[in-house]
């Protein structure tokens, strides 16, 4: 009994065991199926999105409008070998006649076009490149783009270079004829084959590729700028060498201004502006975009350094400022020369009777005024050449000098009574007018007024630059108010006749005083010999004796115009020093300030890199430098450091106390 109970109880148990076991089988399959069941659920999803994305692809792009007026087509180009992530693709674009589509910067009506990547796979940036645009006018509305054909160059940057791009490419332009019509239109990527260059297809591309134009920082520099009569007109120094057909002109706020008028000589060359129609214009920034058949240039300026003359006017200030300047011109080196015959002209009045006394001032007066009216018409006819004008660039001319030559040696030897000897008393009578020498003040005034050219006096080089970068009212009403101030002595003897009673009554000292009036003559026509020799001479660069001291440079600024902004990006202090053999102020600076023992050691105790130019010959590098610096004249002095990068100028006349203290603000 016993063991039947045991066995029983075996048995039972092995059967509990079986049920329990059959029990967690049949729970493990429903898992199992219903996770399969999932996993196939999910991937249905996704096999669904995609085949959508595809559809949604397909149809996109089955839904492109087509238009009767315009076509697209995207080309490929090449990959960049140089780049493997940049790829080359063109979008040609088809107009029916009397279509257009519109460049970067439409103009004064229409939407440029753009491209857009949202929906492209792999695809970093885009960038549409646009050929040179055409000038469209329709009924006075200025605008610029393409008609007929145009292919716009896409760079396209890839994300990962090893993979491929696909998804679309969006295309939205304006197209106009009498009307505008936006259009808009969808690439497949994925139909691209990206592995084939077609090179009919490239060179398509490369085409108007070359006609993009590229963007410059050197080769088209500024010279000068200035504003006249509602006209802005700029000068560049063109060592590009191109000849656009086309200037289009963008200020920062996108507006173009009309089709300005341009001229070229040599290396450079000159743009007249119309700022009529534009009231509220912006200068700050200027973009220009010079359209060539060859290579297409853009180049934006920022440096328009004498533009704010436009909201000045020709006022009382300038004018006292050209009056004073001309008055100076009485006392500097430049006139001292003539200063002989203006004494010799005092002392002569004082016999004369008062009739006579005021007719010779009145000539020599109206000589000097002459004068001024003469060298204004001449840099009126030189500007409207397109020429740059220096104040003294006669004494760069040989004929000139030859005359000035003459002349004072035809003063020094008719105070010294030659000409009584030989020449005939009707030319004598006719070169004193009825005796009483009123040619000679004429002549006198125009002699005194040429030589005293030279000169840059303070105030002269304010009221000079005014004029000679201002428009035709600027230029004869401050060379005129010059003239004005250089007659003053004159003129003060004129108003208070009792002035000349201080100086002697003709005696024998007036003949000894004459004689020594004529040497300082002679020696007039020596220098003047002396500057004509040098001028002639082919060696262009300076003498020895000019050029002793070793701590000089002798700046050859015809192979290199930057030599003083590269020595300031070494970290060096520059000091610059334009001068010429007929500057008789230059002469008088150098002689007495900065070739003088004191200076050299202060320059070489501040390593001090002197730069000096040579202005005797003509050199037009040299004009285009001091008009870029808004000066027209010489002596001319400047100093650079990393602290005033763009320098800092000194005035004219130059004094040791001057120099510390610019060259304590350099440092």
């Amino acid at each position: 009994m016993l063991f039947q109970y045991i066995m029983n109880i075996y048995i039972y148990n092995n059967n509990r065991k079986e049920i329990m076991y059959n029990n967690v089988v049949s729970l493990k399959y429903p898992k199992i199926v219903f996770i399969l069941l999932c996993l196939i659920f999910v991937n249905f999803l996704n096999i669904n999105k995609c085949f959508s994305n595809v559809l949604s692809l397909n149809n996109a792009l089955d839904n492109n409008e087509i238009y009767k007026f315009v076509n697209f087509e995207l080309l490929f180009g090449k990959k960049s070998k140089s780049n493997p992530s940049e790829i080359l693709l063109g979008l040609k674009v088809n107009l029916s006649p009397k279509w257009k589509i519109y460049w970067r910067n439409p103009g004064d009506a229409g939407l440029p076009p753009e491209i857009k990547f949202d929906n492209a796979n792999n695809i970093k940036s885009v960038n549409l490149l646009y050929p040179n645009p055409e000038r469209f006018n329709f009924f006075g509305i200025e605008t610029l783009g393409y008609e007929k054909k145009v292919i716009f160059p896409l760079k396209i940057l890839l994300k990962e270079q090893n993979q491929v791009i696909s998804g679309i490419l969006e295309f939205n332009a304006q197209v106009c004829s009498d009307i505008c019509v936006p259009v808009t239109h969808k690439f497949n990527l994925n139909k691209l084959n990206f592995d084939y260059e077609n090179k009919i297809q490239l060179e398509e591309i490369n085409r108007y590729k070359n006609q993009v134009p590229k963007l410059v920082e050197q080769g088209l520099e500024l010279i000068s700028s200035n504003f006249e009569e509602n006209y802005l007109k700029l000068t560049f120094d063109n060592n590009l060498n191109i000849i656009p057909y086309d200037i289009i002109i963008e200020d920062s706020k996108g507006y173009i201004y009309p089709k300005p008028d341009y001229s070229f000589k040599e290396n450079s060359f000159n743009l007249s502006i119309n700022l009529k129609n534009k009231k509220d214009y912006n200068l700050s920034v200027l973009k220009f975009t010079f359209l060539s058949d060859n290579s297409s240039y853009e180049a934006s300026i920022t440096n328009l350094t004498t533009v704010n003359h436009i909201n000045n006017s020709l006022g009382v200030k300038i004018l006292l400022i050209s009056f004073i300047g001309g008055f100076i011109l009485n006392f500097m080196p430049c006139v001292l020369p003539v200063l002989s015959l203006k004494m010799i002209q005092l002392v002569s009045l004082s016999s004369k009777s008062r009739t006579v006394y005021n007719k010779k001032l009145f000539f020599n007066i109206l000589g000097i005024l002459t004068a001024f009216l003469l060298l204004g018409i001449i840099t009126y006819f030189i500007k409207a050449t397109g020429n740059l004008v220096g104040w003294g660039i006669q004494f760069q001319n040989r004929y000139f000098l030859i005359f000035m030559i003459i002349l004072t040696s035809f003063f020094a030897l008719n105070l010294l009574g030659i000409f009584h000897y030989f020449l005939p008393s009707r030319l004598l009578s006719i070169m004193s007018y009825k005796g009483e020498g009123f040619t000679e003040d004429f002549l006198t005034g125009m002699f005194l007024t040429f030589l005293a050219t030279p000169c840059t006096a303070p105030f002269v080089g304010t009221a000079i630059g005014f004029a000679l970068s201002g428009g035709t009212i600027e230029i004869f009403s401050i060379l005129l108010i010059m003239g004005f101030g250089l007659s003053f002595p004159l003129i003060l003897f004129g108003l208070f006749p009792k002035i000349i009673s201080f100086i002697p009554k003709p005696g024998n000292w007036l003949i000894i005083f004459k004689k020594l009036m004529a040497l300082l003559l002679l020696i007039t026509s020596l220098w003047l010999i002396n500057v004509l020799v040098e001028l002639v001479s082919k060696n262009s660069e300076f003498s020895d004796s000019n050029s002793s001291n070793k701590s000089i440079i002798n700046w050859n600024i015809n192979d290199d115009i930057n030599l003083p902004n590269e020595l300031v990006r070494e970290g060096k202090t520059v000091f610059i020093d334009i001068t010429a053999d007929w500057c008789l102020t230059c002469k008088v600076n150098k002689f007495f300030v900065i070739d003088t023992k004191e200076i050299t050691e202060l320059f070489k105790k501040n390593n001090v890199n002197v730069l000096r130019l040579d202005w005797t010959k003509p050199n037009e590098k040299i004009k285009q430098f001091l008009a870029k610096k808004g000066r027209y004249g010489i002596p001319f002095n400047e100093i650079y450091s990393p602290l005033i990068p763009n320098g800092k100028i000194f005035p004219e006349l130059l004094t040791l106390k001057v120099i510390k203290e610019y060259l304590d603000i350099a440092k």
